[in-house]
């Protein structure tokens, strides 16, 4: 099986599990996900939290879809699987051109892998109601796909491509599409995207 047709079985069952999780069994001192994220946390914060969640059913989907794969949290990347050093980025938030948002300072010395598996999201209801994914290889791209603010208030970097790198998608759920300068990135509603 092919690295691209794993990451889509893997993003599919993380996503139905996911769900399923955070319905039945997801609590945080009687709160839902939901009521949580209501409490007035903002979106990188809620993501903080929800990708632990996250994490936790990609490991599991690992071991129940017998993937050739583990959680390996080191500088570079995140998971190995199908021997592929893999970065891997969940995304929250409305930025249309935003592939995946990262911290500033790791992106920048050659550290990371050039594989970024990426899942936009969004949070409504206690479920990811809309979501798209992507397998990037950075080392296909002629531009810097990561880019900063030069600024000091924040900490963060975004992987964006521009119009004509399309071919640095490897596989994609969702839409990709060219607007002015960079690709769109836009997921669809769950129930398009998996049964």
């Amino acid at each position: 099986m092919s690295l691209s047709t794993t990451l889509e079985n893997l993003t599919s069952f993380t996503i139905k599990e996911t769900n399923r999780y955070v319905k039945e069994e997801f609590r945080l001192y009687g709160k839902t996900l939901q009521q949580v994220k209501d409490s007035g946390m903002e979106t990188a914060d809620f993501t903080k939290v929800f990708q632990y969640i996250v994490n936790e059913v990609i490991e599991e989907g690992i071991t129940r879809l017998d993937i050739s794969g583990k959680r390996e949290e080191v500088a570079g990347y995140d998971y190995i699987i199908e021997d592929q050093p893999i970065e891997f980025k969940l995304m929250g938030g409305s930025s249309k051109s935003s592939f995946a948002t990262g911290n500033k300072t790791s992106h920048f010395g050659g550290a990371k892998t050039n594989l970024v598996w990426s899942i936009k999201y969004t949070f409504n209801d206690n479920q990811i109601d809309n979501f798209g994914m992507v397998l990037i290889d950075t080392n296909l791209t002629e531009s810097n796909v990561w880019n900063a603010s030069n600024g000091r208030k924040d900490s963060f970097s975004q992987l964006q491509l521009i119009v004509g790198e399309e071919d640095c998608i490897l596989t994609q759920m969702g839409i990709v599409k060219p607007a002015q300068k960079f690709l769109q990135f836009l997921p669809l509603p769950t129930d398009m995207l998996v049964a």
